[in-house]
C-alpha cells in the first residue's frame, strides 16, 4: 500500500510528536483505537517500504492505548529529556540540545 492511500493527518501525528513529544488522542471505542493504531503501524510500513522521508521521525515514536480508547504516541526518552538536560547541564556539557 502506497503513503498516498493514507490520511495527510496521519502524518501530521508523527510530525506533532517529533516537535512536541507526544500526541494524544481519544476515540469514541477501543476497537476505533484499535483500528487507528493498526492504521499508524500500516502508515509506518508503507514508509519503510517507499523510503519516506520523514521514516527516521515515523521510527522513533512509540505508539499505545491508554484508558482502553486513548491512542497515545510518544517519543519513548520525551519524559527523560528536561532531566537529562539538567545532569548535562551540572556536569558541565555545552553540546547541542537537539542531536
Amino acid at each position: 500500500m502506497s503513503v498516498k492511500n493514507f490520511s495527510p493527518y496521519l502524518l501530521d501525528i508523527f510530525k506533532c510528536v517529533s516537535e512536541k513529544g507526544e500526541f494524544k488522542f481519544e476515540c469514541k471505542s477501543n476497537k476505533a483505537a484499535l483500528a487507528l493504531k493498526a492504521r499508524l503501524y500500516g502508515l509506518r510500513k508503507a514508509m519503510r517500504e517507499e523510503k519516506h522521508w520523514l521514516l527516521p521521525i515515523a521510527e522513533a515514536c512509540s505508539i499505545s492505548i491508554t484508558n482502553g480508547k486513548t491512542i497515545y504516541a510518544h517519543r519513548p526518552d520525551a519524559e527523560l529529556e528536561s532531566a537529562l538536560e539538567k545532569a548535562l547541564k551540572e556536569q558541565g556539557y555545552k553540546g547541542k540540545k537537539v542531536a
